[in-house]
């Protein structure tokens, strides 16, 4: 085979020149570490690093994310865990304000420190993050959320958002709670229902120095009663009653004679004006003259009667059909016909639900105070002195739930799974009502509970009065309590659902670049024997060139 010395060169030259761009490229390779040092090295390896990288750089930004996401939280956690302070502080001082033995002005230093408490929550509520954002007033980051209008009156401006962070493909997780959800939405009572002292109403009864009962009831045939205080007069000498009632509007005076108010079958007689209705049992007054007074103003209980916030111990028993959550516990207290110093004191539960077609009916024995006789009020006799249907203990159970030997309940076998009790003494006509929970915020809570210390009257309806209120207040704040730690488990919830992500976001990276390596890391030991054997190769090529460029016809006949 005849070859060219032209093509010898050629291939001396093209041998040598691939031998050094193979030397070249280990040469980086070995100083950069890296295998693939344009994508044609390895397409497909080359495609696939690209891909983990970018996985690897936005796992990088969710870890970002998670760590300002738990930032966040941390400092609405600690947030709320001065608020559950403040509200364990001021539940503390409310027991305190409960002690018999304070006066007013006592009371009055309590309540400079609950308003301290409430400038404290009323800050912690509109605190702001690092970067002057509101924590608790949901989308509107740059809107204060709480701005009081008065004492106890705190208007909320934000919205009902949650800003939420992205710290997975897969998941966002709220960073933010609004307002209304830790401060507003406090449900009042025991969380079903809440009690209240409620106001003196119908039927009274009174007695006229050592006369038998007079029961004075509602007349069904007006709007009812006016209001005011009333009184009762006996006049030995006419032998006649006279009802009279002081103020405007003007009522005119009822006189009567006993007879006219007796008797069992007697319905009672309506007294013109009055709204009332009233009936006598027993003997007029002995006595030449005598009176007594009786308050018609039915703003609030007369009696030292005070009510517990109640339980629900069954809440499928509290959801039957027929319980409105309405209700109203009556007192109707008499002497006692065997000992005058002594009374006789009941109750009835009444439906209270205006829009019921059962209002004002009994749900223990179906009694109508709307229509039966006499309206608002049952018949005393002298066989019967008190005619409600269940018998008071003080600080007994109250339970809403037929009991043995009701047997015309107004549903038949009804419980509602429920039960509160009152203790003290309630007064004839006083009565306590039971409210379904509803949404309070916290600020308005302290105002009344700052009302309640403020307005207190050192004697004893004043001091029942106050517990009844301050049993109001400490219900609604063990629940706002009970809410707001709630609400902190739930960011404890997602700090720890967080650290979770974080961990698995922190495990991929290191898998994404462990894969990352194995596609574009350099074999450095087979890098070195690849450059050891290339450089060589290029030695070993020179050599031959060399020897092979002299081989020429010219050089042979020189």
């Amino acid at each position: 085979m005849r070859v060219a010395t032209s093509s010898i060169y050629s291939q001396g030259v093209y041998n040598m020149t691939n031998r050094q761009g193979d030397l070249f490229k280990l040469q980086n390779q070995l100083s950069t570490g890296r295998a693939i040092l344009t994508p044609s090295d390895d397409p497909v390896a080359s495609a696939r690093s690209l891909d983990l990288g970018q996985s690897v750089s936005l796992n990088g930004q969710y870890i970002e994310n998670n760590k300002y996401a738990n930032d966040a939280l941390a400092l609405t956690e600690s947030n709320l865990q001065n608020a559950i302070s403040a509200i364990q502080d001021i539940q503390q001082l409310a027991v305190q304000s409960g002690n018999p033995a304070l006066t007013a002005a006592e009371k009055r230093s309590i309540d400079a420190d609950i308003k301290g408490k409430y400038q404290q929550l009323l800050g912690l509520a509109n605190t702001t993050d690092g970067n002057g954002m509101y924590i608790f007033s949901g989308y509107k980051g740059d809107t204060k959320p709480f701005n009081e209008l008065a004492f106890g009156n705190v208007r909320y401006d934000g919205d009902q958002g949650q800003r939420a962070v992205q710290i997975s493909p897969s998941r966002q997780i709220p960073v933010s709670n609004s307002g209304t959800d830790v401060f507003v939405n406090l449900k009042t009572g025991n969380g079903t229902f809440e009690s209240a002292m409620g106001k003196s109403g119908f039927p009274r009864t009174v007695t006229v120095g050592d006369s038998g009962p007079i029961q004075i009831s509602l007349d069904p045939a007006t709007n009812g009663v006016v209001p005011g205080s009333y009184q009762v007069d006996w006049n030995a000498a006419t032998g006649n009653y006279t009802f009279s009632r002081s103020g405007l509007p003007a009522v005119a005076p009822l006189t009567v004679t006993p007879a006219a108010l007796a008797g069992a079958a007697a319905p009672g007689l309506a007294w013109p004006g009055s709204g009332l209705v009233i009936k006598a049992q027993g003997n007029p007054p002995t006595a030449a003259t005598a009176s007594t007074t009786f308050d018609g103003t039915m703003t609030k209980n007369l009696g030292t009667g005070v009510v517990s916030p109640g339980v629900v111990n069954d809440p499928l028993k509290w959801a039957n059909a027929n319980n409105n959550d309405h209700f109203r516990i009556q007192f109707h207290s008499v002497p006692d016909p065997t000992d005058k110093t002594k009374s006789i004191t009941k109750y009835d539960i009444i439906d209270n639900d205006k829009s019921s077609a059962n209002y004002n009916r009994s749900l223990i024995d179906g009694y109508n105070y709307n229509t039966d006789t006499p309206a608002g009020g049952r018949t005393d006799s002298a066989a019967n002195p008190n005619s409600f249907p269940r018998t008071y203990t003080p600080g007994g159970d109250i339970i809403f739930a037929q009991q043995t030997g009701e047997n015309s309940a107004l549903y038949a076998n009804w419980d509602f799974g429920s039960k509160v009790s009152v203790d003290g003494v309630p007064k004839d006509g006083d009565s306590f009502t039971i409210e379904p929970s509803v949404d309070k915020d916290l600020f308005s809570t302290l105002g009344d509970f700052s009302n309640a210390l403020t307005s207190y009257t050192n004697n004893e309806l004043g001091g029942a009065e106050f517990q009844n209120k301050l049993n109001n207040a400490l219900s609604n704040l063990d629940g706002a309590l009970t809410h707001i730690l709630s609400v902190q488990s739930g960011i404890g919830s997602r700090q720890k659902e967080g650290a979770s992500v974080q961990s698995t976001n922190e495990d991929l990276n290191v898998q994404f670049k462990g894969t990352i390596s194995k596609l574009t890391d350099l074999d450095y030991v087979k890098a070195i024997s690849d450059f050891t054997q290339t450089q060589t190769y290029l030695d070993a090529a020179r050599k031959s060139f060399s020897s092979i460029q002299n081989l020429t016809l010219f050089q042979y006949i020189s």
